[in-house]
């Protein structure tokens, strides 16, 4: 580009590019920014581009956010929302644009039928809309214009009789170039000899001079449509265990660490959170999280996750540890990170003296709350005759500062000729003379240094306890406990082969199902096999589905009041014999079922679909992700050589027939004759892409084998059912979500003196209005709020009050 002042050229829309370069070559960035500035290189304006709906809305702002302030380094990102090749587009990303200040947007895959020019307004569910661009034959639809020497006119004619139909008397936007292909440094002479009527320009060029005021056509919602470009849907399903691993850092990051150490840390932690969310942004990349990449790339994408998950809970339990510093010892603290009063379902391990029958809670106003004990620890620790004389010199071998047999050492007792220890899980006393202990006892012991002692180690007496506890808005609550009884509502009753809680009763059926609140058959899994690759499905020439097992067993795990649980373990083969366990959970209070299902895969190529019948027959299904609920037919368009799988992506729930499904990663789902559900927990495949596809007709990348996305080993995934009867909007399905998605934190308080016993966040108050981000920003507390619904919403958050349009995304600044 140097060597040639004609030449201009438009990066594919990811700022990562420049990074992964200035690795190597730092001393490029200035004449990277020379480049920029002057008009010739465009770049921008996402950090990385990501696959929209497997990631969360969220996600997909921070990418725009890092890309536009990452490409000011460069003298500016493009102000075009290039989306060249994502496997479709979600609802919302026009109004995700619009406010990055973005009126344009490129486009390839997902474009439906309707839409016949190059030009369109592509509108969000809440108004929002922006000029978009779509590239007919794909992003590199000129990339094969200089393939033959001489012949360019030739080509250009070709090329102008496949756009005609879309461009008319527009001037027409051909892409040069492609994937894994190198910029060619003589382009810009090659055309100016040629003499044809051709500009090589830019992207944001292009657009300033192409039917800027023309009336286009008008398309609203998400992209989804096979009509002229491969969906590729089956990534949805490939390697899941990618998609897991995502919405566990994802989630862990912004609604536990960020918002917990904005309201109570210290100072604000930018460092570790900018590696954190570096670390989830690469591995949104579409093929990265897509699972369709070699073994290698997949390897990396778990690492990553794994990476920012732990960043993020280590913050949040810093968080949570500064609240517990003003807390006295003897309380548990519990923290809320819902943006709404509610209760939750907490675990406890605590000191409770051995005598007492009833064990209960108390609240901070005085209120009991019942428990429900799970199990109690073992007090004698370990037991063993020594000499007087060595039992200092054992002592001392044994201990590692105040750490004995994986306990605290907190005190001891000296006996005619014994010594006990009394270790605990925490430190009681908050200090210890270790030195001074040991001297005490090895003054005790040397008296009778040739006689037998009795030395035991007894651990304090613990119980681990259920509760359902409440408390406030992004806040705080303690609870200590006390003898005594207490009543519970929606009690938990366990029986051989059903569960109920006055909300849902649940049968286990002969055959394993389910019969959920008087639907029979809920949770039959259908195993076929796969014959596709990591971008689709496909059964294979001789495909059997076997959905009736071997084997049942019923067993009973957790019995109540609070928790009650059943595991149903079903024998199949596949055609290795595998087993199954289906476990089941009902809490007191909770209208949905808990289901996780397990199994340890020694299959290849095969898919795994756990179907659930609907009370009503339903023709659409109501789909949660990336701000918006979208609502999809009963079949997906099609026309690209590609069968139109209606398996489509849900990010938060999938609602269809009066029942919803809580997820807790983005799963593929399916609307069966508007009767059944199925998810698909499992799809085994071993190439990223097959040359000879029954359901696709072109290559959609190299075939090269990947046999670690075969998946073998152990596998789980979870999710909840929620039967409820009519529209999802009314059965408040959103609220259900976040009680399911996000567990309480708790930790021991460790004050020694008399603190506060509770403690509030802001509140955000509105009916389907939802957060999906709180942080601090340049000193204040930004929140992210979204209207999830069909109609205006007047809303607050903490002291501000505001109103919401249907599905509007608002960004504010608390108490500004």
């Amino acid at each position: 580009m140097e060597a040639d002042e004609r030449y201009r050229f438009t990066l594919d829309g990811q700022l990562a590019t420049l990074d992964d370069y200035l690795e190597i070559r730092p001393e490029g960035e200035a004449r990277i920014r020379a480049l920029v500035e002057g008009g010739r290189l465009a770049i921008g304006p996402w950090q990385i581009l990501m696959d929209e709906f497997l990631v969360s809305g969220e996600t997909i702002v921070r990418n725009l956010e890092r890309g536009l302030l990452r490409g000011e380094d460069f003298g500016g990102a493009m102000r075009v929302g290039y989306l060249p090749d994502q496997f479709g587009h979600v609802a919302q990303m026009p109004q995700i644009l619009r406010q990055a200040g973005i009126e344009q947007a490129v486009v390839w895959r997902g474009v439906p039928a309707a839409i016949e020019s190059h030009t369109f307004e592509w509108e969000a569910p809440d108004g929002s809309s922006v000029r978009t661009e779509y590239l007919p034959h794909g992003y590199g639809n000129g990339a094969s214009l200089l393939d033959v020497p001489g012949r360019l006119a030739d080509r250009l004619e070709a090329v102008h009789e496949s756009l005609r139909p879309y461009f008319g008397e527009d001037p027409m936007l051909a892409m040069y170039g492609t994937d894994h292909t190198e910029p060619l440094p003589e382009l810009a002479g090659l055309v100016e000899e040629s003499g044809a009527a051709v500009v090589l320009s830019t992207l944001p060029d292009y657009l300033r001079t192409s039917n800027g005021e023309a009336q286009r056509p008008v398309w609203r919602g998400e992209l989804r449509s096979g009509a002229r470009a491969n969906m590729l849907m089956g990534t949805i399903s490939a390697r899941i265990d990618l998609k897991a691993a995502m919405a566990r850092a994802e989630r862990m990051l912004t609604r536990y660490a960020e918002p917990l150490q904005a309201l109570y840390g210290s100072a604000w932690p930018d460092r570790l959170l900018d590696i954190a969310w570096r670390q989830v942004l690469e591995n949104s990349a579409h093929d990265s999280i897509c699972g369709c990449s070699t073994d290698d790339v997949s390897a990396q994408v778990l690492v990553r996750c794994a990476e920012a998950e732990q960043i993020g809970a280590g913050l949040a339990r810093e968080a949570v540890g500064s609240i517990a510093e003003r807390v006295e010892r003897d309380s548990t603290v519990v923290v809320n990170p819902s943006p709404g009063r509610r209760s939750d379902l907490v675990e406890l391990d605590l000191s409770i003296p051995e005598d007492w029958n009833d064990v209960a809670l108390e609240l901070p106003d005085g209120a009991l709350i019942a428990t429900q004990e799970l199990k109690r620890n073992e007090p004698l620790v370990h037991r063993e005759e020594v000499l007087g004389a060595g039992v200092g010199e054992w002592l001392r071998r044994r201990m590692h500062g105040r750490e004995l047999f994986t306990r605290r050492l907190n005190g001891f007792e000296l006996g005619e000729r014994s010594l006990r220890l009394e270790v605990d899980d925490e430190d009681d006393p908050a200090w210890l003379d270790v030195d001074e202990l040991r001297s005490e006892i090895h003054v005790a012991t040397a008296a009778s240094p040739d006689e037998p002692w009795t030395v035991e180690i007894v651990a304090q007496p613990r119980r681990t306890l259920v509760a359902r506890v409440p408390a406030p808005a992004l806040g705080w609550t303690t609870v200590r406990p006390v003898e005594a009884a207490a009543t519970i509502d929606h009690a938990v009753r366990v029986g051989e082969r059903e569960l109920r809680n006055g909300l849902l009763a649940l049968i286990v059926a002969e055959d394993g199902t389910l019969g959920l609140n008087g639907v029979e058959g809920v949770g039959r899994l259908a195993h076929g096999g796969d014959g596709g690759d990591s971008y689709n499905y496909a059964p294979p020439e001789a495909d059997r589905i076997i959905d009736e097992p071997d084997a049942v067993r019923v067993d009973v795990g957790a019995v109540g009041p609070l928790r009650g649980e059943l595991r149903v373990v079903r024998l199949y083969r596949w055609p290795a014999p595998v087993e199954v366990t289906t476990s089941i959970e009902l809490r007191a209070g909770e209208p949905f079922c808990r289901v996780r299902v397990g199994f340890y895969n020694p299959c290849d190529d095969h898919r795994i679909r756990f179907h659930i019948p609907l009370a009503e027959t339903t023709d659409h299904s109501s789909a949660e992700g990336q701000f918006a609920v979208v609502e999809r037919e009963l079949e997906a368009e099609a026309g690209f050589g590609e069968v139109a799988l209606p398996t489509f992506p849900a990010y938060g729930f999938v609602d269809a027939g009066g029942l919803a499904v809580l997820l807790d990663h983005v799963l593929e789902y399916e609307l069966l004759e508007g009767r059944e559900l199925a998810l698909t927990l499992l799809r085994s495949t071993g190439l990223i892409s097959r040359s000879a596809h029954a359901y696709r007709e072109s290559p959609a990348g190299p075939e090269v084998e990947i046999p670690a996305a075969q998946c073998r080993g152990p596998w789980s995934v979870g999710f909840a059912v929620y039967p409820h009867g009519g529209d999802w909007q009314e059965a408040r399905v959103l609220e259900r979500l976040e009680e399911y998605r996000h567990p309480f934190l708790t930790t021991r308080g460790k004050g020694a003196e008399s603190g506060p016993r509770d403690g509030a966040g802001p509140e955000l108050r509105g009916d389907g209005v939802v957060l999906s981000s709180l942080r601090r920003r340049e000193g204040s507390i930004e929140a992210r709020v979204v209207c999830e619904q069909s109609r205006p919403v007047s809303a607050g958050f903490g002291d501000d009050e505001f109103d919401l349009r249907p599905w509007e995304i608002r960004t504010l600044t608390l108490g500004g």
